[in-house]
């Protein structure tokens, strides 16, 4: 089993992919300290970019600490993400797939980034990662996918997206928006507020276009093949499934219902 980040400091970097050169191969970060990136990708890409970012999660989510991470969803339409979806009921993963659902758990990460804000950070402790590994009382980090073609929804204002994606990765919630290029051209502000504020992996015809915004050594790339990130989900999902041990959690007698849980 790997070795788990128990000071539960967030990983420094997102897996994107590998570089490989010969029989070698270097893992590819592009750094999480930014808040998140916008996987833009053409149709015939679409499924190598839905492979990479669910991979990139159950990578995430089997080598942290069961239930120091939980993936948000926006998004409607076709199920993109099968080897995720069970793991709504060990409640890592939680989807919002109409505009009900979608307002409802904008808000819920809304309250948790603003009360964090008041309650927990501090100049001591300016961002959820570092109190994690200074406190006891730990806190979820959420890693929120939003499919652009879906979400930002009519009824939430520019002025909360803002909010949103300038507060969120110091509070420990980090965004991965993705989408059509196409959306890029989108008249929407709110659209255009997220596609501004972080920076874009690209993916056309099958390939990645890595630049110095998403990898700083891009210039290994002259003499290096970049491959993304394609793991083998199965072998993923056994490791989250031991790591969340079941028989546990279904024991009667470990099922309490929760009362006063206000932080």
């Amino acid at each position: 089993m790997e070795e788990k980040n128990e000071n539960y400091a967030f990983p420094w970097g997102f897996h994107i992919g590998d570089l490989h050169k010969d029989n070698e191969s270097i893992p590819l970060y592009t750094a999480s300290g930014d808040g998140g990136f916008c996987l833009l990708y053409d149709k015939v890409s679409e499924r190598k970019a839905d492979n990479l970012l669910e991979s990139l999660c159950l990578e995430l989510l089997s080598t942290m600490p069961h239930e120091s991470l939980k993936i948000d969803m926006f998004d409607f339409g076709k199920k993109k993400f099968y080897h995720l979806s069970p793991l709504q009921y060990i409640h890592l993963y939680e989807t919002a797939y109409n505009p009900q659902m979608m307002s409802d758990l904008f808000e819920k990460l809304e309250t948790t980034i603003v009360s964090r804000f008041e309650e927990l950070l501090c100049c001591n402790r300016p961002t959820i990662s570092e109190h994690n590994q200074k406190s006891k009382l730990k806190q979820t980090y959420h890693l929120v996918l939003i499919n652009l073609e879906n979400f930002p929804i009519e009824g939430i204002e520019l002025r909360r997206i803002k909010n949103f994606v300038e507060s969120a990765s110091k509070a420990g919630v980090y965004v991965i928006a993705f989408g059509n290029q196409e959306i890029e051209q989108s008249e929407s502000e709110t659209t255009q507020t997220i596609l501004q504020h972080f920076k874009r992996l690209r993916v056309a015809e099958g390939e990645f276009a890595i630049t110095e915004e998403i990898f700083e050594f891009a210039e290994l790339l002259k003499d290096h093949t970049f491959k993304s990130l394609d793991l083998q989900k199965s072998n993923l999902m056994q490791k989250i499934l031991i790591n969340a041990d079941l028989e546990k959690m279904l024991d009667p007698e470990s099922i309490k219902l929760e009362e006063n849980t206000k932080v």
